[in-house]
């Protein structure tokens, strides 16, 4: 009698399973079906990780360390009305962050700079690291930032003998920036050439606004600062070139001493400089 309840049990137990993993299976081509045939919320279809599945995977981490490090650069001073709009890369050195940016931007002083990510999520300037308004490029300590991605300093920067690469003519990169204070969007582009004095062009687009945007290459290097456009003499007149862009290259940064001022603890009331 024991043997056949046991027998009677197990029997149950196999088509109670089978039913179940049957419900599973359904509910799961029931969701999948949904979802394939679902219009995307206005949400999903803007966030930072819709990115092409059409890229390669090179492609799709450098595009990914783009989009999901910018940040808005917000920047004013006593002497001038509303806010200067510029677009910064976000970044970590030994577990405090940092926006690397354009410097042609940064007007005041600390409590006049911020950072953003939309309309409600603004933070704060710590300090500025340094800010070098003749080679144009900045490095401000600012708060955490919970929805983004900072990139790694010690990850990103290329080393010696990659520059031969990175600034090799046409090599692929890719920005993500605020042109016109919209975005973020993220450009294509590609290495012209190297100017006399070591900056980068680029045969890509920019807008008032892409300044200070973080530019990586296809290896996932971050390359360089957007700055300006080309601006060229014409028979009509001097006019700018939107698909020819300057980039101030990482390599012209005073890494050294960025490094020194970073590992010392910000004093107290500090508001840095604008190098100005």
């Amino acid at each position: 009698m024991l043997k056949k309840l046991l027998q009677f049990a197990k029997l149950t137990l196999q088509m109670t399973l089978a039913v179940l993993i049957g419900l599973g299976i359904s509910h799961g081509i029931y969701v999948s079906v949904t979802e394939s045939i679902r219009m995307p919320t206005m949400a999903e279809m803007s966030d930072l990780d819709n990115v092409s599945g059409d890229l390669s995977s090179k492609e799709s981490h450098a595009v990914e360390l783009s989009r999901q490090s910018i940040v808005q650069v917000l920047t004013a001073s006593e002497k001038r009305s509303g806010f200067a709009k510029m677009s910064g890369t976000y970044a970590v050195y030994d577990d405090r962050f940092y926006v690397i940016t354009a410097a042609h931007g940064v007007h005041g002083e600390c409590e006049y700079f911020f950072v953003a990510t939309d309309d409600d999520s603004i933070y704060d300037c710590i300090r500025y690291i340094l800010v070098d308004q003749h080679i144009d490029y900045a490095i401000v300590e600012i708060e955490q930032i919970p929805n983004r991605q900072p990139v790694e300093l010690t990850n990103v920067i290329p080393s010696n003998r990659e520059w031969l690469q990175e600034t090799s003519a046409l090599n692929d990169v890719f920005y993500t920036g605020y042109p016109n204070g919209l975005g973020p969007l993220t450009f294509r582009g590609s290495v012209a050439g190297v100017s006399e004095m070591g900056y980068i062009y680029l045969h890509s687009y920019a807008w008032p606004g892409s300044s200070g945007s973080g530019v990586f290459s296809y290896d996932g290097n971050m390359v360089g600062i957007i700055i300006a456009l080309n601006v060229g003499f014409t028979p009509a007149g001097y006019d700018v070139l939107e698909d020819l862009v300057i980039v101030t290259p990482l390599f012209m940064i005073d890494w050294d001493t960025a490094y020194e001022i970073m590992e010392e603890q910000p004093p107290e009331n500090d508001t840095g400089d604008t190098g100005e």
